[in-house]
């Protein structure tokens, strides 16, 4: 025989942990102020009409009628018509899997079909683009660095790139150590100029494996904070201290910042420190 809702809730628990159950239900379908009241009375009878849990409630039936109307939406409860009357259920717990299945299922396939559109788009956009004035984006906060780091994550041939080991991994430590591992994964190898810092050298055994040659020159000849890097046909600018990324995408731009960091590379080898 099929369990109700409230009975597998419940099932072999004492009355505390059914109630700790229920909470982490309405948890999981991020029930607040009404809508827990309205569905815990719910429970507790299983079926009634709008008007019948309004008294429960004591909350108006409009109200009670609207909130049961939402629970039905994210499908915990089902709606019947008796006579004139519509009866409100606790759905049951396989009928509610069911529709969650049939729900990601839905949003998996809306998802893919906008990732199409975008790129689409993007491709599009970048077409009508070229050849014409760069593009320039500014992004802001922490969340807005991380995007312009994934970009660089596109990288073909390689990334150029001025850059502090400290600074990095005092901005954002958890982040760098996974990006890193992905850069390398993706095959992407860096050239980079770095503050001769402690923690740069301690970076030097995992160069290889990370993909990246290195440079440490003395700090006392260049100490930089910010972070340049150079691919394909962009340049991005990052600010640690004030928290903000420039995206530039522009072949010209870019060509002569490669020219500059080549000249930055031999000067650097020159003056090197291991």
């Amino acid at each position: 025989m099929t369990k109700n809702f409230i009975a597998t809730i419940t099932d072999g628990q004492k009355p505390s942990a059914g109630e700790s159950m229920l909470s982490k239900v309405m948890d999981a379908f991020h029930l607040s102020g009404n809508e827990r009241f309205v569905f815990e009375q719910l429970v507790q009878v299983e079926s009634s009409s709008a008007s019948e849990l309004a008294r429960r409630s004591e909350i108006p039936r409009n109200t009670t009628r609207g909130v049961l109307d939402k629970l039905v939406g994210l499908g915990l409860v089902s709606k019947t018509t008796s006579g004139i009357t519509q009866i409100y259920s606790l759905e049951l717990p396989e009928n509610i899997i069911a529709s969650l299945d049939l729900q990601k299922k839905s949003v998996l396939e809306e998802i893919e079909e906008q990732k199409k559109v975008v790129k689409r788009f993007g491709e599009l956009a970048w077409k009508s683009e070229k050849g014409t004035k760069p593009k320039i984006v500014l992004y802001e906060g922490y969340k807005g660095l991380e995007r312009v780091y994934e970009d660089s994550l596109t990288a073909k041939g390689g990334i150029l790139a001025w850059a502090s080991f400290d600074a990095n991994r005092k901005a954002m430590p958890r982040y760098f150590k996974n990006y890193y591992e992905r850069r390398a994964k993706k095959k992407i190898a860096m050239r980079s100029i770095h503050p001769a810092t402690p923690l740069a050298k301690a970076h030097l055994p995992l160069n290889k494996k990370q993909l990246r040659t290195v440079m440490l020159v003395p700090e006392t000849e260049f100490s930089i904070n910010p972070e340049i890097q150079i691919y394909n046909n962009k340049v991005s600018i990052v600010s640690w201290k004030e928290k903000i990324a420039v995206l530039i995408e522009s072949e010209e731009i870019a060509s002569a910042l490669r020219s500059i960091f080549e000249l930055s590379w031999k000067g650097a080898n020159r003056n090197r420190e291991t």
